[in-house]
């Protein structure tokens, strides 16, 4: 029976490898769970509202148990520039999947309109590149040499998105794609089932003050891919104090959250955040743990009450 078990997982794992390498080119982000702590990997438009500046690092071990999951890190700079008018940051991510590796660095800037007194509008471009590295030497083949004719050493990929985002002190909501440029890769074959695919990611957000020390905020992130389901993320956060935060996500179809967080210093916060499989490989891994680590400059202003810049 164990041995039925890991020859089912080893062939898992090098199917979710070729899934994710080609998904990966065909402008799928990495996933994480901890996302409304960073949505400015996820549309640019969100350096435009920023109050203070800010760093931000997020590190997530994914299936953790089986040799080559998934492992990833993003970091982020942002600023407010022109008196809030305008936004300024920059992204970077590692991704890592068996034998791959995956690195990517954009540019960030937004600029703000006022729709009204308490309302505005960020329209945010981002501008970088990736560099893909694969080495299946790293890996268990029955023809080893075969395979490492196809390796791949700092191949660039060229990347630029945009997005908007519409938000006042109490709710957020919009949509980005981020990148526009489209990757073919080898044979026909692979490039009509895989390629030619843009990524489209929606969010919105509210912040209920339930009353002077409880704030309730839920999020939704929606990835939307022509052909592939929708990656569906829901997220209930409870704010208490202005320094804790504890809430419960879902992943359709895939896995249950839990995430707490907590105001550390003035302008530094600390989450975690635990993934539980609801689907039929949770019996394969023992789950994803994901850290965010999150520094604001500017201290004076640190407990925001925009939906957006609070944590």
């Amino acid at each position: 029976m164990k041995i039925m078990k890991s020859l089912y997982i080893k062939h898992l794992i090098i199917g979710l490898f070729i899934l994710n390498f080609y998904a990966m080119n065909a402008q799928v982000e990495p996933q994480y769970s901890n996302y409304m702590y960073n949505l400015q990997h996820v549309n640019p438009a969100y350096v435009g509202t920023l109050e203070n500046s800010n760093i931000t690092g997020m590190f997530r071990s994914q299936w953790t148990g089986i040799n080559g999951a998934p492992e990833s890190q993003w970091l982020s700079y942002g600023t407010s520039l022109s008196n809030n008018k305008m936004g300024l940051g920059l992204n970077l991510v590692n991704d890592k999947i068996g034998p791959a590796s995956y690195k990517s660095f954009a540019a960030v800037y937004a600029y703000n309109i006022s729709l009204s007194e308490n309302t505005i509008i960020s329209l945010g471009i981002n501008g970088g590149g990736a560099l893909l590295d694969i080495d299946f030497n790293k890996g268990n083949f029955e023809n080893p040499g075969d395979i490492a004719r196809n390796n791949i050493s700092n191949e660039f990929y060229a990347k630029v998105g945009a997005g908007l985002m519409v938000s006042s002190e109490s709710w957020y909501a919009g949509i980005s794609v981020p990148n526009f440029f489209k990757q073919d890769f080898y044979d026909e074959e692979v490039r009509n089932v895989v390629a030619d695919k843009i990524q489209y990611n929606i969010l919105a957000g509210y912040q209920f003050d339930l009353n002077r020390t409880l704030t309730f905020r839920p999020s939704i992130l929606a990835n939307v891919i022509q052909g592939n389901p929708i990656t569906l993320n829901a997220n209930a956060n409870f704010l208490l104090f202005d320094r804790l935060s504890l809430g419960l996500g879902y992943r359709y179809d895939e896995a249950m959250i839990g995430n707490a967080g907590f105001q550390i210093l003035e302008g530094l916060f600390l989450g975690y955040s635990y993934d539980f499989a609801t689907n039929d490989f949770a019996e394969y891994h023992n789950g994803s743990h994901e850290i965010v680590i999150k520094f604001k400059f500017n201290k004076e202003t640190f407990q925001s009450k925009n939906a957006l810049n609070s944590f």
